[in-house]
């Protein structure tokens, strides 16, 4: 690929975990920050916005409802007009939309987005899971793990590993997959937001983390959750996978 300035990510599997290769050099010096709309409205499926930048296979607008993948959390699928957009990334606040297929639009044109709704709604219900998955699964081990990485969740399952000194106790696992559902079906409200040092927030119930992906807004709109036991990802070492209803 030409243009000089950026090349694409792909996710590759090191056979142990699904990751994110990124491949980003230093992005168009003309561009501004791209305004996150998925930040505004995790549920909004369809944006209008303006053509910043077209180039080789991206597309750059001046704002976005496209999720560009970050802190585990998968990109966004969908489309920008009549293109396909299979993959979305950020590089210095700027989120570059790849495509397939010949544009119709230049630049400056405004041109209206759609992401692949069911496949968002999917990672959202995952990833709001993970937290809650996250905070008993230290409920219950205490200072035995340690999380290990920041996790994969996509439309799928979210996957996370720890850092252990013993392989997971299944009746442990039960009990942790026991909480969360108690916790899921309490119906509690969801909020995210960012501080006053662009940090993003997310707080349910007596839980409280750091997270600047894309969430429901009420605990009950994931379902009941099943916990499994994932591949091994290496020596002292533990994967559980989580999956919603």
């Amino acid at each position: 690929m030409s243009g000089g300035y950026r090349a694409w990510s792909k996710v590759r599997d090191s056979g142990s975990r699904p990751e994110v290769v990124r491949r980003f050099k230093s992005g168009p010096p003309h561009c501004m920050d791209t305004l996150k709309l998925y930040w505004q409205d995790p549920y909004m499926r369809a944006f209008t916005a303006r053509v910043i930048e077209i180039k080789d296979d991206y597309i750059v607008l001046d704002q976005t409802a496209f999720y560009p993948g970050g802190g585990g959390q998968i990109y966004d699928t969908g489309r920008i007009e009549d293109l396909i957009i299979f993959e979305v990334k950020k590089d210095n606040e700027i989120i570059y939309h790849r495509f397939k297929g010949t544009p119709k639009f230049s630049i400056g044109d405004k041109i209206k987005g759609e992401i692949d709704w069911e496949r968002r709604y999917r990672i959202m219900k995952n990833h709001s899971a993970s937290h809650i998955v996250y905070y008993f699964m230290l409920k219950v081990y205490g200072e035995k793990i340690k999380p290990y990485g920041s996790g994969l969740v996509d439309e799928i399952k979210d996957r996370q590993d720890y850092i252990v000194d013993d392989s997971f106790d299944v009746e442990k696992i039960r009990d942790v997959e026991n909480l969360a559902n108690e916790f899921i079906e309490k119906g509690y409200e969801i909020k995210t937001w960012t501080d006053e040092n662009g940090i993003r927030h997310w707080v349910s119930g007596e839980i409280s983390m750091k997270c600047a992906g894309t969430h429901v807004k009420n605990t009950k709109e994931i379902g009941e959750i099943k916990i499994e036991r994932g591949k091994k990802p290496g020596r002292g070492k533990e994967r559980i996978e989580t999956f919603t209803s």
